[in-house]
């Protein structure tokens, strides 16, 4: 069985759609949703769709980090995934096929990612460009130097290397994923599975461009290897 983990803060208008991707997925699931303080209607949209919500309590800051973690604690799957809400699977059963197949056939592997893809309805020739970038960083960090990195809108982990590593550090509040990913890479091996690919609607790209986005990904991930910490905050766009 495979956990689906989506961490939540103000998402009433993308939650339905993220949740509802997963209605036709025939291999046994569930949908958690974790939510980190939302003040929307986010809560009350989960609560009719996924099979379980789990909220942030009120002593802790909000974060990514602790929504992915409090929604791994209540997981029952072999294999966690954790996705951003804004994530989309064109065809959820085929895309785990493929990636439990993975699994399968290399007992090292402990994580895998895909390509990242900005929605082709409102991708620009500056989110093509950007997106490949990324993604062929991200392919020979993992596949070829064995170093781990993946984006936080796509990772899928099995439950034992999840708890051998501690889960995400929730003293982080960016640069969680790189962090999680590379801790990952020091236990078992980390992939980017290049057939696999989720989609999401750009709205970083969009906001602040996608040019800027890299080039502040590229900063703070540096300054994340170099010194164990982020550059700045990465501010919820929604």
């Amino acid at each position: 069985m495979i956990s689906i983990i989506i961490p939540t803060y103000n998402e009433e208008k993308a939650v339905e759609k993220t949740i509802r991707q997963f209605s036709t997925l025939t291999i046994p699931h569930e949908v958690i949703i974790s939510d980190t303080q939302s003040t929307d209607q986010t809560v009350a949209i989960a609560k009719s769709l996924a099979d379980n919500v789990v909220l942030l309590p009120s002593d802790k800051e909000r974060s990514a980090s602790c929504g992915r973690n409090n929604g791994a604690a209540v997981a029952s799957g072999e294999f966690l995934v954790f996705v951003d809400c804004d994530t989309f699977i064109p065809d959820p059963d085929a895309f785990f096929v493929t990636a439990l197949e993975e699994f399968k056939k290399d007992p090292q592997l402990v994580g895998i990612s895909a390509r990242i893809e900005v929605d082709e309805s409102v991708q620009t020739t500056s989110d093509a460009a950007v997106s490949i970038l990324m993604n062929a960083w991200f392919a020979l960090l993992n596949n070829l130097f064995h170093v781990g990195m993946a984006s936080g809108k796509f990772q899928m982990v099995t439950v034992a290397a999840f708890k051998k590593t501690g889960g995400f550090d929730e003293r982080l509040f960016t640069a969680e994923d790189i962090d999680f990913f590379g801790r990952l890479a020091q236990i078992g091996r980390t992939k980017i599975v290049w057939q696999l690919v989720v989609i999401h609607p750009g709205r970083r790209f969009h906001k602040r461009g996608a040019w800027h986005t890299l080039f502040f990904w590229m900063a703070n991930a540096t300054m994340f290897w170099l010194y164990k910490k982020p550059s700045d905050d990465w501010e919820p766009i929604r």
